[in-house]
């Protein structure tokens, strides 16, 4: 293990949750002290990364100017790629930087990639990982305390979760998706007599929320939908889940409720295919999740051990 008395990183993060989570559960693993930096990297570099050597100045006074050089620096996503190669060209071998997702650039830029493994990449700095990192695991949720939610739980209902995604880059689910996919939870729901909680993302269309609630208002004693005005739950929700749904885009989050011992089940807007497809039915294999289809039931889940597995091959790549 990294010892936080001799080691600490820059998490370098656009604000973007899903990204900057990941980073934090690397930082996490290691167990180092860091500093949360948040950058709006310039438009030019964050799509040309490899332009890095005319932001150098700019980079310089904002991130070296009265602060002290970290042992690493970690960054996520390819928007954050061309930061990344800009800091190491500046700080060279004072500074190890880890970078995760697939920058689609030359590996050498960095020390260490990290790279779901369904990715298909291979090379002498990479660490394939399978899915992404969480940034909590089940002993932070048994810390977790929400009073509003535990709420819910008075009824004595099983509780499901529907973690709804949207729009993507393979897809636009349609206002028919998720129609039929409201129609098959609500069913579902009744059919275990449980309660239905729906937490929509960012991507998730605002047209899209308001078809759900016409639908769900005839059985309002049964279902809530979380309003983006309110306070996100999440992860915290997850204490009180007894069945957890999502649908095929929400990767991370595929990936984060999997290392839980809650039954998980994917429901798809679209036929999946190409890695994604791999990636969901290695996981269904695995006995980590089953495809919705229209009914919930407990099954003997196994969970995904992608943080620890990954903490090992970190600390053997860095000979730790």
């Amino acid at each position: 293990m990294l010892k936080s008395t001799k080691k600490s990183a820059w998490v370098i993060s656009d604000g973007t949750k899903g990204m900057e989570n990941q980073s934090l559960a690397l930082v996490k693993l290691l167990n180092i002290n860091f500093t949360l930096i948040n950058f709006n990297t310039p438009y030019f570099l964050k799509k040309f990364p490899l332009s890095k050597k005319f932001y150098i100045s700019s980079i310089k006074k904002y991130f070296l100017t009265n602060k002290s050089t970290p042992s690493y620096i970690i960054t996520t996503g390819k928007r954050m790629a061309g930061v990344s190669m800009a800091l190491k060209l500046i700080l060279k071998d004072k500074v190890k930087t880890i970078h995760i997702q697939n920058p689609k650039l030359p590996y050498e830029y960095f020390d260490l990639l990290l790279i779901p493994e369904h990715d298909n990449i291979t090379a002498k700095n990479v660490i394939t990982t399978k899915g992404a990192l969480s940034f909590f695991n089940t002993n932070d949720l048994k810390n977790f305390e929400d009073k509003k939610i535990k709420n819910i739980k008075k009824n004595k209902k099983s509780i499901i979760l529907l973690m709804l995604g949207g729009n993507n880059k393979r897809y636009k689910p349609t206002n028919s998706d998720y129609y039929y996919l409201s129609m098959n939870i609500m069913e579902a729901t009744k059919n275990i007599k449980g309660h239905l909680i729906i937490l929509p993302s960012r991507r998730t269309p605002l047209k899209s929320i308001k078809i759900l609630n016409s639908i769900f208002l005839k059985n309002s004693e049964d279902c809530q939908i979380v309003n983006s005005s309110e306070k996100n739950p999440y992860p915290n929700i997850l204490t009180i889940a007894d069945y957890i749904v999502v649908t095929s885009d929400s990767v991370n989050m595929i990936s984060e409720t999997a290392t839980l011992t809650t039954p998980l089940f994917i429901s798809h807007f679209s036929k999946e295919n190409g890695k994604i497809y791999s990636f969901l039915n290695n996981l269904e294999e695995l006995g980590v999740l089953k495809t919705f289809k229209g009914k919930l039931f407990l099954y003997n889940k196994n969970k995904l051990n992608t943080n620890e597995e990954t903490l090992l091959k970190i600390n053997k790549f860095f000979g730790l």
